[in-house]
């Protein structure tokens, strides 16, 4: 599934309570795709020049740069991206509070446990062989 076609997922089923725009929701997809390609190149993807998979830091989620995740990408990248989306939906809900405001969810500390934790485990999922038997 491609990541404009996730994003829009993502918001057909929006989350009660989420305060994130679409260019928020793209940018923590982003990231989260970029981090699992700091351990394993997309399946889709063709390398450039030494790069094993070409992600724009700076692009959107278009033409080239709206990548085909597969299910096993997909599988990896998606629980990373969703934390992303919570700890910036936190910030958002924590800042409400100078206006009266009681935030509710997870806070952002928590948030930022649950990243470390998560890309701490990231290159031991993303790790696999190729068996071959002579």
């Amino acid at each position: 599934m491609k990541i404009s076609q996730l994003v829009a997922q993502y918001f057909t089923v929006l989350p009660i309570g989420c305060v994130l725009d679409e260019d928020q929701v793209t940018r923590n997809l982003r990231e989260a795709v970029r981090a699992y390609c700091g351990y394993r190149r997309l399946t889709n993807a063709q390398p450039e020049a030494g790069i094993h998979t070409p992600i724009d830091a700076q692009a959107g989620a278009t033409g080239d740069q709206d990548f085909d995740l597969t299910p096993s990408e997909l599988a990896l990248i998606e629980p990373l991206w969703h934390l992303k989306n919570d700890k910036e939906n936190a910030i958002a809900f924590e800042a409400s509070r100078t206006q009266g405001a009681d935030p509710f969810g997870k806070t952002a500390a928590e948030c930022d446990a649950a990243i470390a934790d998560f890309l701490r485990e990231l290159p031991s999922k993303s790790f696999s062989f190729e068996v071959r038997s002579i």
